[in-house]
């Protein structure tokens, strides 16, 4: 069998590079399809990226519109609320200034006031209606109605200083609320309270250091025992019977009952007064009025002013009744009614008032 002759040195050459191109050829062909899928899956990521790149910017954008939108807003309301400050201060201002007016009227009014005061204080004392000047100006009234401030004004039209306005007030109650006589002890006066309710001497003896105080109930006669009824309201406690009284309000009971000594009108001012009787005399015992007027010696003590309650106890406002006895009776005494507040009448002594004015009532 023949052999096939051997291929020559060139060709066997030529086959060697041959086969090692078509190796190096196909490893080119993976490595170029594996480039191109690396490729291809770049392009790809960087798509995606690019894709969320565009998101973020379209974020950011919008993010910064609107918060350029919430600054303008806020803006334009800083700039409102800075026009109504400006408008506030304005109005602020010209408040000011019509106040600064007002009060500039106000001290010139006061001031014209206070000169026609004082031209009438100085008449009075040239007049020699009094030795103090009588001011009236700002007083004030703790009355219930007033009746401080009606015999101040008597008083200064009659020339007696209101410091020596002194008095005795029977049934004084509380040493300033609803008192008579608190307005004159301001100004310097000073008198004797009666109050029979022991639950209230320690507030008199506190507030009124100046005046006298006694736990004392008044009859017609000194040194007696009495029972006194105590209630819960100021001013509705009594001796005898409170039936009427806790029958007519409600919200009235008996507290207790209490036995106390009586003094006399005569003895107080015999004792206290030296004898004499002070300006003013207020009476105020729940119903025992007359009897106490009765009892007092007018022949001898003469107050120049009387306040007496003339109304009955009621829980609504009284209109037109008085108690009209106890006005004949005080007239029967030798006085006469100067005024009435609808509670109490305010009585002038016919004779004092002859003596310091020289005419008759």
């Amino acid at each position: 069998m023949s052999q096939e002759p051997k291929p020559g040195l060139y060709t066997r050459i030529l086959r060697f590079f041959l086969r090692d191109l078509y190796s190096r050829s196909d490893s080119m062909a993976e490595s170029i399809k594996g480039l191109a899928a690396v490729a291809e899956n770049t392009s790809e990521h960087l798509n995606s990226v690019d894709k969320h790149s565009c998101d973020i910017e379209r974020n950011f954008l919008k993010l910064l519109e609107d918060s350029n939108n919430g600054h303008s807003e806020r803006a334009e309301r800083a700039e409102k609320r800075l026009d109504s400050l400006e408008i506030y201060r304005e109005d602020t201002r010209r408040y000011r200034e019509d106040t600064a007016k007002r009060m500039e009227n106000d001290d010139q009014t006061t001031r014209e006031l206070a000169h026609r005061i004082e031209t009438v204080e100085n008449a009075l004392c040239e007049d020699d209606r009094t030795t103090k000047a009588v001011k009236l100006f700002n007083k004030r009234t703790y009355s219930q109605a007033g009746e401080d401030a009606i015999i101040t004004y008597a008083a200064a039209m009659l020339g007696i200083p209101l410091s020596e306005c002194n008095y005795l007030d029977l049934g004084a109650n509380r040493p300033k609320e609803m008192s008579n006589t608190n307005f004159f002890y301001e100004q310097g006066a000073r008198g004797v309270l009666v109050e029979a309710n022991c639950s209230l001497i320690p507030a008199l003896e506190n507030e009124r250091r100046g005046d006298v105080i006694l736990n004392r109930c008044i009859t017609d006669k000194s040194g007696d025992k009495v029972t006194f009824n105590v209630l819960n309201l100021d001013g509705l406690s009594k001796i005898g019977d409170v039936d009427e009284i806790l029958k007519a309000n409600p919200d009235a009971r008996l507290e207790k009952s209490v036995e106390i000594e009586t003094i006399s009108v005569n003895d107080i001012m015999e004792k206290y007064f030296n004898g004499k009787a002070p300006v003013i005399l207020n009476l105020d015992i729940e119903g025992l009025e007359t009897e106490i007027l009765n009892s007092i010696d007018f022949e001898k003590y003469r107050p120049l002013f009387m306040i007496i309650e003339m109304i009955p106890y009621s829980t609504s406002l009284t209109v037109g009744i008085k108690d009209n006895g106890l006005l004949e009776c005080a007239k029967s005494k030798g006085y006469s009614e100067y005024a009435f507040t609808g509670i109490n009448s305010i009585f002038v002594d016919q004779r004092k008032y002859r003596e310091l004015t020289g005419n008759n009532i």
